[in-house]
């Protein structure tokens, strides 16, 4: 009885939402092409600021956490074309999430991220 109701106090409990705060590697594939960005982010909430650093430079990121869903942007500068780059994925655990690119509608892609320890 004791144990039926222990699993009934820790299934009722929610979920705590991961907090994303720290630096993460993260590797994309962009038409069969491999690249390894990594990300700082501070969370407060479901608030995400950052920084991206990687192929197109350095760059400002703002994005949201919902639960497992996280969604982040930054405005980038590619071979003197701007573009709004989004990241839009699952976090998967506290230490990795996945998901998908939108290179501004130039091209899209994939990527899976591990939070550094």
């Amino acid at each position: 009885m004791k144990l039926l109701f222990a699993l009934f106090v820790l299934l009722a409990l929610p979920l705590a939402a991961a907090d994303l705060t720290g630096h993460w590697k993260a590797e994309v594939q962009i038409a069969g092409n491999t690249g390894n960005p990594t990300f700082t982010f501070q969370q407060d909430g479901a608030k995400l600021t950052g920084t991206y650093t990687g192929m197109l430079g350095e760059y400002k990121l703002t994005g949201t956490v919902d639960g497992n869903k996280v969604r982040w942007e930054f405005k980038a500068n590619y071979e003197g074309n701007a573009m709004n780059v989004v990241y839009t994925g699952t976090i998967e655990s506290p230490t990795s999430m996945k998901g998908t690119i939108d290179f501004g509608g130039a091209a899209d892609g994939t990527f899976t991220a591990q939070k550094d320890k």
